[in-house]
C-alpha cells in the first residue's frame, strides 16, 4: 500500500522556488522587523499589530508551501485566503487578552496562538493545496499526500534554518576571538537578524520541497511505522476491552485524568489508522494487517466516548473554564471521528470489495474541515471562552449545584476579567438564593483581595506598598552616594583619618 501511495503522489517538486523563497522570506522578515520595532510596543492598537504580524508570517509560509512553477497567482490567492481566515480570531484573542491582562487567564491566548492556530494553518494549507490540484471538494488521495508531506517540509525547513543560525553565530564568535567584533554586534541587531531569518526560512522551505527523494523516503518510513504500531495497538485494545468487560469501565474513572488518557489513546489510534489506510485508492491490506485495523476501529469509539463522558462529568460538577471548554471541544471532535470508524466497519461487510473502506476517505476530508471550523469558532465572540466560563460559573452557583463556601469567587474576579466581574454583580443580585448572605461575603472577599494569591491565602498579610518616591531614589544606582558618610572604606582610603582619630 505504501507503494500505491507513492505512485499516486502528485507532483510537488517546488522547482524554481529558491529565489522566490529567499526574496519572500526576506521581505516577510523585514516587515516583521518594522512591526516589532515601530508599531507593536507602546501603541493602543497593539492587537492590530499582532494580527498583522501573524498575517504576514502566515501569508509568506502558505505561499511558499502552495506555490508551483507556472501557478504563482493561484498560490497567492490561496495563501491570502488562509491568512485572511485566521486574522479575525488573531485580532479577537489579542484584543480580549490586552483588555485586562492582570485579571484574565492566558489559557485561551496560549491555546489559540500556540496550538489551534498552527493546526488550523496546517489543515488549511493541506486542503487548499489538494483543492487547487483536483478541485472542490478535494480528492482524498491528494489530501492525504499533502497531509503527510507538509509536516516533513516544515520540520526540515526549521532544521535547516536552525543550522544556518548556529553557523552564523559560530562564525561571529570565531571572529570575535580574533578581535573582530563587528559581526558579533551586527548579528544581534534586529534589523539584520529578522530579515536574515526570514530569508533563510523561505529558502529552507524551497530547498525541502525540492528534496523529493528524501521526502518520499521519510513518508515510507512513517507509513511503515504505522503498520507496525497498528499490530501493537490492536493487542492493547483487546487487552483493555477485556479489562473493561471484567472490571467495568469504572476502573478508568478511579485513575487521575481519565479523560486525558482515553483521548490520548483515541488520537493515537486515529493517526495510526490513517497511516495504514493511506490514500484510500488501494485494495484491502493483507489479513495480518486488516484484522488488527478492524480491532482498533472497534476500540476507538469506546476510548472516544469514555473520554467525552469523563470530561462531561467534571464540567457538570465544577462548571466550565477556558481549559475545560478547549478540552470539551477536542473531546467532541475526537468522539465525532467515531462516525468515520463506524463507516469503515460498515463497508467491511463487502469483504471482497476492490477498494478498502471507500467511505473513510471523503469523511476524513470532512473531518479536517470540521476541526478547522471548531477551532476557529473557539477564538471568536460566538464562543468567547472567558464569557462562556463566567456564565457557566454563575449558573453553577445560582442553580445551587455547589455550596457558596465551595465556590471560587476569586476565579471570577482574577481569571475572567470583565466577564467575571459582571457575573459577580449578578451573584450579588440573587436576593432569593438560600445562601445569599454567604454569596455576598464571597463576592466581597474576592473584590477586597488585591490578587488571586491573596484571595486564596487571606490569612497572609500582603506586603506593604512602597511609594515611588520612597523606592525610586534609594534603588537606582545613579542616586546612590559614592562614599556614604558611615561607610567603612578601609585603611587604604586616602581621605580616611589615621587609626584612632
Amino acid at each position: 500500500m505504501a507503494e500505491d501511495n507513492e505512485a499516486f503522489a502528485p507532483e510537488t517538486g517546488g522547482k524554481g522556488l529558491a529565489l522566490p523563497g529567499l526574496l519572500i522570506g526576506f521581505l516577510a522578515g523585514l516587515a516583521v522587523y518594522g512591526i516589532t520595532e515601530f508599531w507593536i510596543d507602546g501603541h493602543d492598537d497593539r492587537p492590530l499589530a499582532i494580527t498583522a504580524l501573524f498575517f504576514i508570517g502566515t501569508l509568506a509560509a502558505s505561499y511558499l508551501l502552495l506555490a508551483e512553477k507556472g501557478a504563482f497567482f493561484k498560490a497567492g490567492a490561496g495563501a491570502l485566503a488562509i491568512a485572511a481566515l485566521l486574522a479575525p480570531p488573531d485580532w479577537f484573542i489579542a484584543s480580549v487578552a490586552a483588555s485586562d491582562p492582570q485579571n484574565l487567564t492566558d489559557f485561551p491566548t496560549f491555546f489559540w496562538f500556540f496550538v489551534s492556530r498552527a493546526l488550523c494553518a496546517y489543515l488549511l494549507v493541506t486542503l487548499v493545496k489538494a483543492a487547487q490540484e483536483t478541485g472542490v471538494p478535494p480528492a482524498y488521495g491528494n489530501v492525504f499526500f499533502h497531509g503527510v508531506t507538509m509536516p516533513l517540509i516544515a520540520g526540515g525547513a526549521k532544521l535547516f534554518a536552525l543550522l544556518a543560525l548556529l553557523l552564523l553565530f559560530a562564525w561571529a564568535l570565531l571572529l570575535k576571538q580574533l578581535d573582530v567584533s563587528f559581526f558579533n554586534k551586527l548579528f544581534q541587531e534586529p534589523w539584520f537578524i529578522l530579515p536574515f531569518l526570514g530569508a533563510i526560512g523561505g529558502l529552507s522551505i524551497a530547498m525541502m520541497r525540492g528534496l523529493q527523494s528524501l521526502l518520499g523516503a521519510l513518508r515510507y518510513v512513517l507509513l511503515l511505522l504505522a503498520r507496525i504500531l497498528m499490530i501493537i495497538t490492536a493487542v492493547f485494545t483487546v487487552t483493555l476491552l477485556i479489562v473493561f468487560a471484567v472490571k467495568g469501565v469504572g476502573v478508568v474513572f478511579d485513575r487521575p485524568y481519565p479523560s486525558a488518557w482515553m483521548m490520548g489513546l483515541a488520537l493515537l489510534g486515529m493517526l495510526i489508522f490513517n497511516g495504514v489506510y493511506q490514500n484510500g485508492e488501494g485494495g484491502p491490506p493483507p489479513l495480518w494487517l486488516r484484522i488488527p485495523t478492524l480491532i482498533t476501529l472497534i476500540g476507538f469509539p469506546v476510548y472516544a466516548l469514555l473520554a467525552f463522558y469523563a470530561f462531561s462529568l467534571r464540567v457538570e460538577d465544577y462548571g466550565l473554564t477556558p481549559p475545560r471548554i478547549a478540552g470539551l471541544a477536542v473531546n467532541a471532535l475526537v468522539a465525532a471521528y467515531s462516525i468515520v470508524c463506524l463507516a469503515g466497519l460498515t463497508t467491511e461487510a463487502n469483504w471482497r470489495g476492490k477498494k478498502w473502506m471507500p467511505l473513510v476517505g471523503p469523511l476524513n476530508t470532512a473531518m479536517a474541515a470540521l476541526w478547522v471550523a471548531v477551532l476557529i469558532l473557539l477564538a471568536t465572540p460566538l464562543a468567547n471562552p472567558w464569557a462562556i466560563s463566567a456564565r457557566s460559573q454563575y449558573n453553577l452557583l445560582a442553580s445551587e449545584q455547589i455550596a457558596a463556601e465551595d465556590f471560587d469567587f476569586g476565579y471570577l474576579r482574577f481569571r475572567l476579567g470583565k466577564y467575571g466581574d459582571a457575573a459577580l454583580d449578578k451573584l450579588l443580585a440573587l436576593d432569593n438564593h438560600p445562601e445569599a448572605a454567604a454569596i455576598r461575603d464571597g463576592v466581597s472577599r474576592a473584590r477586597e483581595a488585591n490578587s488571586y494569591w491573596h484571595y486564596e491565602n487571606p490569612n497572609v498579610a500582603p506586603a506593604p506598598e512602597i511609594s515611588g518616591h520612597e523606592q525610586g531614589e534609594a534603588d537606582t544606582p545613579e542616586t546612590l552616594p559614592f562614599n556614604p558618610p558611615d561607610a567603612d572604606t578601609g585603611p587604604d582610603d586616602p581621605d580616611a583619618g589615621a587609626p584612632g582619630e
